[in-house]
């Protein structure tokens, strides 16, 4: 007993110790706003303020000490972040997180991220790299001058950030440019066309349906007719023209909303912009909210811990917002080696060496670093060794804009002065990638939208491709990029507005180059609807639409859904779906059921196409199979075959809806960014469990 009393005690002492330890560590954490600091490399005071909001607002005397600032206080609140960022860039992940994040660090070295912003920093102008690096050397006083403990992501790995540089900065936008691009739907598409054969891979496919919203869009009056005539259910081709779409699900967490209405259609008579763009929740957030004042500079929004400036917000003069364009920047080149030298490839004059690189990565608990090597052609590197999904025969080499020498971080500067519409047009010349659909306005009264980034021209006016095209034959090659006059754009239309929700730009022939992988245009013809619906807005009606839940999609297909629930025994689930409005309220039962039977349908058309469980249609390719009617890989048992897979959908559904609310089953769980590492998910878990 005495023994046993003696343990007891021991415990509670060390719980104690670790209980007071993380209290005070956590404390040592947050950051002290009411320091004063002296940091070498300023050459005026600095005064740094938080309204209440906590949203930090910098006042400096010139550029470089806006900019040291700007880096101080990104260090200060979001180190770890940027420390993530540091080791994206560099491919050096393997390093704190083990054998987990091997292949992972193998990719990023191949595409190049790091190599990439290399070449971007050898071509800077002296006065874009001196503003770069006083930023830079702003992140590195507070690493360098920070006395207290670390962030406990740091502490649990144990760990210490190094200095942040230049290139660390210029590589943040190459991270950003592949998580906006294309690429896993166009990897995933090789993959599924592998499998299913060309035949069926052409139900991936559908086209971009013809009375879907574009941004720039003359024709007002076909989106000024009642919904129900707008979003009648046109027959499809059985077979229809190939337009990549696969795997959306992915994307739809980048999805994003941007518009701009003029002042004739506000209170004020000046124009209002809203902007809300889509990323995945995380914590820390992506986005870092900021003001910043200098000479001849006053602006606000958002920033991102790594880069300087404002990337989207406004200052006295002009506002901005972006939405991705869902360009098509990346193309799969099959290659074909020499027969007569395996260390060369076949281009169209003959034969061209392989570029060869060695690198290695330093694995956590391993001695030495792994020794890999990357083959270069002139379309770019060979992914067969990093890309399960394009693993086979053929080589696969990858072409990507963002590889290409890039400008966008001498385009952020000259926004966040902009004085005019006019300047901010001129500033967007500078916006190579990621591609953006920029909507704006200024005091003056002049709105609008932009198009910024690079269109790839492809061959003698070819379209993206769908699959890998042949490289050793040319017709496919890159020959430069199309004029940014020629982008599209649409500066003060006369409808008063202008919408944009990753839907497509225009239909004509640019547009045709720009991409066949646009996101579905529900989102973008509700915002359409709700302008339209009041004759005058101010910032309460546009906040109201930011916050609206109705979905044209559900007002689609909801009576294919009640005809469902019909069949599958359930009448009253049915009159439900018939009479909801499609408002996505928590309280509704018919969204419950609505939302669960659509992805259960989308799982079992998935699973009827590929013959296997485990796969999901994406929902362009399930909405063209609802559009039509029918199930057109079925063959003359389209219909039935349709019938049934929407009868067991709901039977589905029925199981995991009955009784409850939207509310009850949509959750929105923001993780931690490295919630997927399970080494780190354990030491960080024990970590909060102290210091609770």
């Amino acid at each position: 007993m005495r023994k046993a009393l003696s343990a007891f005690l021991i415990i509670l002492v060390v719980a104690a110790v670790l209980v007071v330890g993380g209290i005070l560590h956590v404390r040592g954490i947050k950051p002290d706003y009411d320091l004063t600091v002296q940091a070498a490399g300023l050459r005026q005071p600095v005064e740094v303020w938080r309204d209440s909001a906590g949203v930090p607002h910098v006042w400096a005397g010139s550029d470089a000490d806006l900019y040291f600032a700007q880096g101080y206080a990104h260090a200060q609140e979001r180190l770890w972040q940027m420390e993530l960022f540091r080791r994206v860039g560099e491919g050096r992940l393997a390093e704190v997180f083990g054998e987990s994040m091997f292949d992972t660090d193998k990719f990023l070295r191949t595409i190049g991220l790091w190599r990439s912003a290399g070449l971007n920093e050898s071509r800077l102008t002296p006065a874009v790299r001196a503003l770069l690096a006083a930023y830079a050397a702003g992140v590195n006083a507070w690493i360098d001058g920070h006395a207290g403990p670390l962030p406990p992501e740091f502490t649990v790995l144990r760990i210490k950030p190094e200095h942040w540089t230049v290139r660390n900065t210029l590589a943040v936008e190459k991270i950003m440019s592949l998580d906006l691009s294309l690429y896993e739907g166009a990897a995933s598409l090789t993959q599924a066309a592998h499998l299913l054969g060309s035949e069926k891979a052409k139900y991936l496919m559908p086209s971009d349906p013809a009375w879907g919203a574009t941004i720039v869009d003359t024709q007002i009056s076909q989106h000024t007719k009642p919904i129900s005539q707008i979003m009648g259910m046109p027959q499809i081709p059985d077979i229809p023209e190939p337009a990549a779409r696969l795997l959306d699900a992915l994307s739809i967490t980048r999805a994003s909303n941007a518009w701009v209405i003029g002042g004739t259609r506000t209170q004020s008579g000046k124009p209002i912009v809203a902007n809300d763009m889509h990323l995945a929740l995380r914590q820390p957030g992506v986005w870092y909210l900021m003001a910043l004042h200098a000479p001849d500079m006053d602006v606000a929004g958002m920033t991102l811990p790594g880069v300087p400036n404002v990337i989207a917000g406004h200052n006295k003069a002009v506002a901005w917002g972006f939405t991705n364009v869902m360009l098509d920047d990346v193309d799969f080149f099959i290659e074909r080696r020499d027969p007569a030298d395996s260390a060369r490839y076949l281009a169209p004059g003959g034969s061209e060496p392989f570029t060869i690189l060695s690198d290695s990565i330093r694995v956590k608990g391993r001695a030495r670093a792994v020794p890999f090597t990357v083959r270069l052609t002139r379309h770019g590197p060979i992914l067969n060794d990093v890309e399960s999904r394009l693993r086979g025969s053929d080589q696969i080499a990858m072409q990507w804009a963002a590889a290409d020498t890039s400008h966008s971080l001498q385009a952020f500067p000259r926004f966040n002065r902009a004085h005019n519409a006019r300047e901010l047009l001129d500033a967007i010349r500078y916006f190579d990638n990621p591609h953006q659909n920029i909507v704006y306005a200024d005091t003056a009264g002049s709105f609008g939208y932009q198009m910024g980034g690079r269109i790839p021209l492809r061959g003698a006016g070819k379209l993206p491709p769908i699959l890998p095209v042949p490289g050793w034959t040319g017709e496919w090659d890159w020959h430069g990029y199309l004029p940014f006059a020629q982008q599209p754009r649409d500066a003060d239309p006369a409808r008063g507005f202008v919408v944009t929700a990753n839907n497509r730009q225009v239909r004509s022939a640019v547009g045709d180059l720009i991409s066949n992988d646009w996101e579905l245009p529900y989102r973008a013809m509700r915002i359409r609807e709700m302008i339209l619906a009041q004759q005058k807005h101010d910032w309460r009606s546009v906040h109201g639409m930011q916050m609206d839940v109705k979905d044209l999609l559900a007002l689609r297909y909801k009576a294919v859904a009640a005809d469902a629930a019909r069949r599958a025994g359930r009448a009253d689930v049915a009159q439900d779906l018939t009479t909801w409005t499609g408002v996505a309220e928590r309280t509704s039962h018919a969204a419950a059921y609505f939302y669960v039977w659509y992805e259960m349908l989308r799982r079992e058309a998935g699973g009827n196409l590929f013959g296997t469980t485990g796969r999901t249609l994406s929902r362009n390719a399930l909405n063209a199979v609802l559009d039509s009617g029918r199930v057109g890989w079925a063959g003359a048992a389209g219909r039935s075959t349709l019938d049934s897979l929407t009868r067991v959908a709901m039977l589905r559904a029925d199981s995991m809806a009955r009784g409850k609310a939207w509310g009850d089953l949509h959750k929105v769980r923001i993780v931690h960014a490295l919630s997927g590492v399970a080494t780190v998910e354990k030491l960080l878990g024990r970590f909060h469990s102290a210091i609770r």
